[in-house]
């Protein structure tokens, strides 16, 4: 009986540590992805926020398009230790629908995401854009 609760604790311990450190695992990489992202130069700034657990991107800055501000185009994000990846879903503005993406953040300002539209795949490649370059932006938008 003392070896089987003694048992028992042991596992208990070792499955609250694995829960501890997976999930101090995915605030680790909150540096890796959050902050702001651009596509091409004069496009639109996506910021990559965490509300409640979830990571989604929202647009603060329209580039060529300002009506865009506000649009969440990345949702439910999560994080795959794993894999080391994301994975959620991002909404396309042009096409007015969602397509399931992966994202990898290989270097500290680049962001790479694959789009799963039915069969066919599209990568595309962000930069990180310095949080005082898109403050000075957001006030030339007003």
């Amino acid at each position: 009986m003392k070896v089987s609760f003694a048992l028992l604790a042991g596992l208990l311990l070792v499955g609250g540590l694995h829960t501890a450190a997976h999930a101090s695992g995915v605030e680790a990489k909150d540096a890796q992805i959050l902050g702001f992202w651009q596509r091409g130069e004069g496009e639109a700034i996506i910021e990559v926020r965490r509300n409640a657990g979830v990571y989604h991107g929202v647009i603060v800055s329209g580039g060529q398009r300002p009506e865009t501000v506000g649009i969440e185009v990345f949702r439910e994000l999560r994080y795959d230790a794993e894999n080391g990846t994301w994975h959620g879903r991002a909404y396309s503005i042009k096409r007015k629908r969602e397509v399931r993406i992966d994202i990898e953040v290989p270097k500290a300002d680049q962001l790479e995401l694959t789009a799963h539209i039915l069969i066919f795949t599209r990568r595309v490649e962000f930069k990180r854009i310095p949080d005082a370059d898109v403050t000075g932006r957001q006030l030339a938008d007003r």
